[in-house]
């Protein structure tokens, strides 16, 4: 089932309600249920950051950091659902039972007593602690998880609920333990996903400079990863050991935490799309499961009674799938073409704000423009300076938004999509970027143009058409590339192909 879902949140639930009673309607009630869950989502409007590692890898310590109080207690909460959500509010733990008299019903309790109330663990649906964080504001969550290397089926799975209602991820580990395989091979997983993922090194206050340089030690640990094809948004190392330890970048989490809630819409949107076309992917592994005894039984058909119409019916089919591999480098070409000129062309660059901050910049650049009355040469080009970078500043954060994230993501998908999983071919992704730069804005100017609002207004149409042109030249270079990855593997499944039909 490859039923797609608009990006747009508005339109989500009725499409993802029409997928949910496809999959009831085949008996995959399981996939259908999560389907619900995304529609539960939806309704709540809230935006959750999970956070996924190790039992030992100081997750909860990390997280009660954050928070600014010991909301966690150092060893897990047994629930049966073993996730804990964490929002901003009035302190106090709200338990949701599961059995019993209290089923369904939520207590509030103090956050001193949660603990030894959650000792019968079996009884508890979910937990969720409220507690004054400024950060989170009014829409967001904090999801701790439980260890990934777990041996209870019933926390692997709940994790999994956790990746499947996370809008982010965070994946923490241990200084000595980043490169084990259990690391490697759960990241890779949640990079299938398709949603931002981080990956924070904690307890750097382990490291040695003597034994091994620190910069070696994090070149060695985005090469385990790159070698497993997971290209994580980005990696932090961090202490809270050691808070002034020269390469703790604790402040750098602190800073992308409110720079992801600040995205939280635009986030909870992709991540909800994502999912559902995760959960389509894995219902149509479950279709062939399904069918998979029948597939059988014809093949043994064919096999003791030697029908010739089967055969030849085989071998048409043989062909026209050997037809559409050969054709699909191009194929491929041209639709991710078509998918990313929409993308650039669709990008609005240059709102209302930053054209005024173009303006600005550009009636410094008039002639005999001055900074008041008795200004002097040199306070004037401080602030023709000044207005130029606060324009690029504006800028380039509208081209981040607009170009940056959605062109990598829609090629990422496009590589993921096609089996190519190549490190290389991921890196050069996500090196596409154009980086619009203070000198390059300023000789765009036309010096002897008469300044005015139809000068900006061409002048602004002119930096995004060639702000936009760069971008379809890199995007297009990279196309190339997976679609030469794509006829390079081809090939081998076409000669097999070919040996068949022979």
């Amino acid at each position: 089932m490859t039923q797609a879902i608009d990006t747009n949140i508005s339109v989500m639930p009725d499409a993802i309600k029409k997928m949910q009673v496809s999959l009831q309607t085949t008996g995959d009630l399981d996939n259908a249920g999560k389907l619900g869950q995304l529609l539960a989502k939806i309704d709540s409007g809230r935006m959750n950051i999970a956070f996924c590692g190790h039992f030992s890898a100081g997750k909860s310590t990390l997280i009660n950091q954050l928070c600014g109080h010991p909301l966690l207690p150092s060893s897990p909460i047994p629930t049966s659902a073993n996730i804990v959500s964490i929002r901003n509010g009035a302190p106090g733990a709200h338990v949701t039972h599961r059995h019993g008299s209290l089923q369904g019903k939520t207590n509030t309790i103090p956050l001193d007593e949660l603990e030894a109330y959650c000792v019968n663990g079996t009884d508890i649906e979910t937990v969720e602690i409220s507690y004054p964080i400024a950060f989170l504001g009014e829409h967001t969550a904090l999801l701790d998880t439980p260890g990934i290397d777990s041996t209870d089926d019933a926390h692997h799975k709940s994790t999994e609920s956790a990746l499947h209602l996370a809008d982010v991820v965070f994946y923490v580990m241990d200084y000595n333990h980043v490169q084990s395989e259990v690391n490697l091979a759960f990241t890779k997983k949640m990079k299938e996903w398709g949603k931002p993922l981080y990956l924070i090194v904690n307890m750097i206050d382990k490291h040695k400079e003597w034994e091994l340089p620190f910069s070696q030690y994090q070149e060695g640990t985005k090469q385990a990863f790159l070698n497993w094809g997971i290209v994580p948004d980005d990696l932090l190392f961090v202490t809270m050991k050691e808070p002034n330890h020269p390469h703790n970048e604790y402040g750098k989490l602190q800073w992308l935490l409110s720079r992801l809630i600040e995205r939280g819409d635009e986030l909870r949107s992709f991540s909800i799309d994502a999912s559902a076309r995760y959960l389509a992917d894995e219902h149509g592994k479950w279709l062939a499961e399904q069918h998979e005894p029948q597939k059988a039984e014809l093949m043994e058909q064919i096999s003791l009674e030697g029908d010739v119409q089967e055969v030849e019916a085989l071998a048409t089919a043989k062909q026209q799938e050997l037809t559409v591999l050969k054709g699909l480098p191009e194929a491929l070409t041209a639709q991710l073409r078509k998918e990313v000129g929409t993308i650039i062309e669709n990008a609005n660059i240059t709102p209302a704000l930053t054209r005024d901050q173009a303006h600005a910049y550009l009636e410094s650049r008039k002639p005999g423009f001055k900074v008041g009355f008795f200004s002097r040469a040199a306070q004037t080009a401080l602030e023709t300076e000044k207005r130029l970078n606060a324009f690029q500043a504006d800028l380039s954060e509208q081209v981040e938004a607009q170009l940056d994230w959605h062109l990598r993501d829609a090629l990422k998908k496009a590589a993921q999509n096609q089996g190519q999983h190549d490190a290389g071919l991921l890196a050069q992704i996500e090196a596409l970027r154009v980086e619009v730069t203070p000198e390059w804005l300023a000789a765009q100017v036309n010096a002897g143009a008469t300044f005015g609002g139809e000068y900006t207004l061409n002048f602004m149409k002119q930096v995004a058409s060639d702000i936009k042109q760069q971008y379809r030249k890199q995007s297009f270079a990279v196309i190339d590339l997976i679609a030469a990855a794509v006829r390079e593997h081809g090939a081998v499944a076409a000669a097999a192909l070919a040996a068949e039909l022979e």
